[in-house]
């Protein structure tokens, strides 16, 4: 029986984690403050967006997008990975631009919705884009 609680605790030991170095992961919605778009979208092409983003920590990176809706009308939102390591600093006016990339797959002229931000009252705020598709 000693021997058993003695392998017990052995692999225990061996297979528990390390907590060397704390961390604490999220995703998280960042702000969208400027966009370069195409003034048209090409049928059976795909576009190339430069979305710029606040990175408000040194701990934030990007993650990717969240697309909500289905085309021609699309929502998105720009997500970052957020992992405190408890030794974060703050980097408010910081941005990041990245490319967001879409394949058009129908012939109407579509609605961008990029996230922005909330208002003082929780409102959601987005920056809108109405682009028109060429079919040629």
């Amino acid at each position: 029986m000693k021997q058993f609680i003695l392998s017990l605790s052995l692999i225990s030991i061996l297979t528990s984690c390390s907590v060397d170095n704390p961390s604490i992961v999220t995703v998280q919605n960042a702000n969208v403050v400027d966009i370069v778009a195409p003034d048209t979208l090409n049928y059976q092409q795909t576009e190339i967006f430069e979305i710029t983003y606040i990175k408000p920590t040194t701990c934030h990176t990007f993650e990717g997008f969240d697309v909500l809706g289905e085309a021609p009308e699309l929502t998105i939102r720009t997500e970052t990975r957020f992992e405190d390591n408890f030794n974060c600093e703050d980097t408010p006016t910081n941005t990041e631009t990245v490319q967001f990339e879409y394949f058009v797959d129908i012939q109407q002229d579509h609605v961008f919705k990029f996230l922005s931000g909330a208002s003082d009252s929780g409102q959601l705020q987005f920056i809108t884009l109405n682009i028109p598709v060429n079919i040629e």
